[in-house]
């Protein structure tokens, strides 16, 4: 029985890139912890119980991102290979996609009967089908480890989860109507960080086609830090929905 080893594990046997990994991972950490905070109390002040929802999935989107943080700090500062920790970003994209997809179904465009239940059992085998991809990246590369297949599921599965939100955010900000309100606002601070969440996991899809592990560590890192930073300008912005509620 193998135990855990604490101390300083180099990422890629690369000094610099360690450091930069560190910095970025502890950075999302908090900015995460931050994040999930304030949706939750934006979901305890809010008087409209179809928000509720919305809330639930941005509480989860932090949660969620700070525990890939902490993952990331535990490969470094010990003997632990969190090499499943791609698919935790993977479900970051999709807890990002349905809020953005309910964003688009509490606006004031998509109330009527048809946008908002007509399609109810649709949705939800949908969304069953992207839970188990997420359930097999994780539980798959948990098990067998970096299996280029597993690899090329985790890349495609988080381009189709963006592309499912970003339809919805585009029907949204089309929307001449919702243009400047609270629930617009909040969807083009959202976007940014789908985006650069989308590109986390994704960047693997490098690795399937040949590239250096030691390359796409970096490029990952990079998206990690452009992710923290997204959020924190999306965690003002539920700081200020707060104080207007």
């Amino acid at each position: 029985m193998s135990s855990v080893e604490f101390g300083l594990h180099l990422l890629a046997g690369n000094a610099n890139l360690t450091f930069i990994a560190f910095v970025a991972v502890v950075l999302l950490t908090a900015i995460a912890a931050r994040f999930g905070f304030y949706a939750l109390l934006n979901r305890r002040a809010t008087d409209l119980p179809a928000q509720r929802v919305l809330w639930e999935y941005l509480a989860a989107v932090g949660v969620v991102t700070a525990v890939y943080g902490l993952v990331g700090v535990l490969e470094i500062v010990s003997s632990i290979r969190a090499t499943f920790k791609g698919g935790v970003m993977l479900a970051v994209v999709l807890l990002l996609a349905l809020a953005i997809r309910e964003i688009y179904y509490n606006s004031a465009l998509s109330t009527t009967a048809t946008d908002r239940d007509g399609n109810f059992v649709g949705r939800r085998v949908l969304e069953l089908a992207f839970v188990a991809v997420v359930a097999a990246v994780i539980f798959g590369i948990g098990l067998v480890g970096l299996h280029r297949g597993l690899l090329a599921l985790q890349g495609v599965g988080a381009l189709a989860f963006a592309g499912y939100g970003f339809w919805f955010g585009r029907r949204q900000t089309g929307a001449s109507m919702v243009q400047g309100t609270m629930i617009d606002s909040l969807l083009r601070h959202l976007l940014p960080v789908m985006a650069f969440a989308t590109l986390v996991p994704a960047v693997d899809l490098a690795t399937v086609a040949g590239l250096p592990r030691a390359v796409v560590l970096h490029i990952q890192v990079v998206f990690v830090i452009m992710t923290a930073t997204a959020l924190m300008t999306a965690t003002i912005k539920l700081r200020q929905n707060l104080a207007s509620l």
